[in-house]
């Protein structure tokens, strides 16, 4: 069985992939000829469509289909009118008004048995083609030098190449893939790169790319070889239909989004737009889209505290009296909250926290004196600076922001800050970030993980604004988080977080120890909710901001036997108001979730 994913190519050619597809008849060459509206789909048992083909090459591919022959590969050259290839799975081909030394090579590959499988020609026309023959050889001429020896490499331990396109902006822009499903791309456009990778990862080996006549498209087909499930005793979920969920749910409903679903493996998907043509230039919205996450911040935070306290020796249940700098005078109440209290939200601080968690509101907060007498209750996030926020009679669990914001000051000094009191708060920060860097990302593989926007590269200038759907209004930058990081702040890209819960997930010890994780979810620790109503695992952290109308809604969670889930969006969904991020993973999981058979 074929899976496809298709972009601005003509909706009847997507249709008749689709038609193809559907019907268990896979398609083996999908071909654009120059111009808006020129195509050929060929399937695997010989049927084919053509749309503005030259009328020779539709009669010629029926004259090689005679006798049980079946056409398997369809090629048109740049410069249009009456130019193509044609070949067949008996060895058969019949070409028109290509470069005669390509009609020579095909020959000569064509010997001892072989067969031509593939051609294609570059964008600059000419003498400029690739052939591909079924024993694994090919011929390339004027091609890009790169594209020639990422084919010989491709080539290596038995594999054999099945397919090479080029984009027709041109330049060294290209495709490969080759049978063992392996493929290297240069200059392909992000979606395209990142739509192979989800097909590859989730459902099997690609088998073809080709790019449209107009140089705004492509397609992309694969073989659905793979249909990872996770099972208890009696239900399991195919992480493939959980994608599927989310993209039907958002896809055309929000900005832009990522998300990756997994359990032994990392996948990614990502639709729509990281910015809009009204913060201009419009750019892609991809898996490696930096973005804001908020209060998923508390889950990375978390994910430090708990390694770099082991790491010391100190013990979750310790009080936090002793780690904060040394002119801070805490009251007894303060000094005795300990380390799992915050990170459970269990401190008896009441105060939400919905202001700045900069350095002096940190120190202003925790050193005020604490009146036993009082007895306040958990406040909303609408009430700002309660009166007698911290209860220490009253430990029940109330969210506050007070709770992992404390922690850009805790860990450095438990990690042997050196004071710089003229500098304390900006040298904090930094310490803060790069502990976090190399105790929950670096180990993992992610590297440069900032609480700001990136300031090199090609995410310097494409990470998430937030925006209202549909984007047609100017988003919001977020800005450097850096010294108020912890609670909130961080800028991940769902690649970046996918490869932390995948640690987590396998239980790894590439982060955590068992142990630690199993002690982070049972508390929960750096988590909001621990059980789903179904009676299915589910333990996420979900994280939200807005500014001017604009949403961005995050989440991640770990859920039942052994999956992860995590999905970024930087809109709110249109005709959902108010629905976030973690009800589109929830459902998402839930509406996947089969009886076991």
């Amino acid at each position: 069985m074929a899976v496809f994913f298709n972009r601005n190519i003509p909706d009847e050619c997507h249709q008749k992939v689709k038609d193809f597809s559907s019907a268990g008849n896979e398609p083996v060459c999908v071909a654009f000829g120059p111009g808006n509206n020129h195509w050929s789909v060929v399937s695997k048992n010989g049927a084919y469509f053509n749309r503005n083909i030259p009328d020779e090459c539709h009669q010629q591919m029926g004259e090689l289909s005679k006798n049980g022959a079946k056409i398997v590969c369809v090629a048109f050259p740049p410069q249009g009118g009456n130019s193509w290839s044609i070949v067949n799975d008996k060895g058969a081909y019949f070409n028109r008004n290509i470069p005669d030394e390509c009609h020579q090579k095909m020959a000569e590959l064509s010997k001892n048995g072989a067969k031509i499988v593939w051609v294609s020609f570059p964008p600059q026309g000419g003498n400029s083609w690739s052939i591909i023959n079924d024993h694994g050889a090919y011929f390339n001429r004027n091609i890009p030098d790169e594209c020639h020896q990422q084919m010989g490499e491709l080539s290596k331990n038995g594999s054999k190449i099945i397919c090479v396109s080029f984009p027709r902006q041109g330049g060294n822009r290209w495709s490969i893939v080759n049978d063992h499903g392996a493929y290297f791309n240069r200059n392909i456009p992000d979606e395209t790169h990142m739509a192979m990778g989800y097909l590859s990862n989730v459902y099997g080996p690609m088998r073809i790319v080709a790019f449209d006549g107009d140089g705004n498209g492509w397609s992309l087909v694969g073989r659905a070889a793979k249909n990872e499930k996770v099972c208890d005793a009696t239900r399991c979920i195919a992480i493939a239909d959980v994608y599927r969920n989310i993209s039907d749910r958002l896809d055309g409903k929000v900005v832009g989004y990522a998300c990756s679903i997994g359990a032994a493996g990392l996948s990614y998907y990502s639709h729509g737009q990281a910015r809009t043509a009204a913060n201009a230039p419009a750019h892609t919205f991809l898996p490696s889209t930096k973005i804001p996450v908020a209060s998923v911040s508390k889950f990375v935070t978390a994910l430090a505290a708990i390694r770099v306290l082991a790491k010391h020796n100190i013990s979750l249940d310790s009080s936090i009296g002793g780690h904060l700098p040394s002119d801070w005078h805490l009251d007894p109440n303060v000094s005795s909250i300990t380390f799992r209290q915050l990170l459970s939200h269990r401190s008896g601080i009441k105060d939400y926290g919905n202001v700045s968690q900069e350095y002096d509101n940190l120190k202003k907060f925790f050193t005020q004196k604490v009146d036993p007498s009082k007895n306040t209750k958990c406040q909303p996030s609408s009430v700002v600076n309660p009166p007698d926020p911290i209860n220490p009679n009253d430990k029940s669990p109330c969210y506050s922001n007070y709770n992992f914001a404390i922690f850009r000051i805790l860990l450095p000094i438990i990690d042997g800050f050196v004071d710089d009191p003229a500098h304390r708060a900006q040298k904090l920060a930094a310490a803060y970030v790069k502990i976090v860097q190399q105790n929950v990302f670096e180990p993992v593989g992610a590297a440069g993980v900032e609480a700001k926007p990136p300031s090199s590269g090609p995410q310097s200038t494409a990470y998430a604004f937030s925006y209202k759907f549909p984007g047609t209004s100017a988003g919001v930058d977020w800005g450097d988080n850096t010294l108020m990081v912890g609670a909130a702040g961080w800028y991940l890209a769902i690649e970046d977080v996918a490869k932390v819960l995948n640690s987590l997930n396998k239980n790894d010890n590439r982060i955590l120890t068992s142990a630690q994780r199993q002690d982070m979810e049972n508390t929960p620790l750096g988590w909001d909710t621990k059980t789903d109503s179904t009676g299915y695992r589910w333990v996420e952290k979900n994280g939200g901001w807005g500014a001017n109308g604009t949403t961005i809604s995050t989440s991640v969670a770990l859920v039942g036997p052994g999956l992860y889930g995590a999905l970024f969006m930087n809109s709110d969904i249109s005709g959902e108001p108010g629905v976030g991020a973690d009800t589109v993973l929830h459902d998402a999981f839930i509406k996947a979730l089969k009886p076991k058979t």
